[in-house]
């Protein structure tokens, strides 16, 4: 068995997401990689945030996801 280096715990490391893919069905896997590319998100965050709208339905989800990384927030356009 292929054991994982350690990395950071609170999220989901890149080898590990690719483990994870190779054991799902294919039409699931091609759906998670299907909306990670439409995304522009990494695998690792689009299967955690499948895994954890399926444990915490009050959690960040796809629809909540919408990351604007290096816009200015809103309070920072209004100043």
């Amino acid at each position: 068995m292929q054991t994982l280096q350690q990395t950071d715990k609170k999220h989901l490391s890149h080898d590990a997401a690719l483990m994870l893919l190779a054991v799902l069905p294919d039409h699931i896997r091609d759906a998670y990689l299907n909306h990670a590319n439409q995304t522009n998100y990494t695998i690792e965050l689009v299967l955690e945030m499948a895994l954890a709208d399926f444990l915490d339905p009050d959690s960040l989800t796809f629809t909540d996801c919408k990351p604007q990384i290096g816009l200015p927030l809103d309070s920072d356009q209004a100043a």
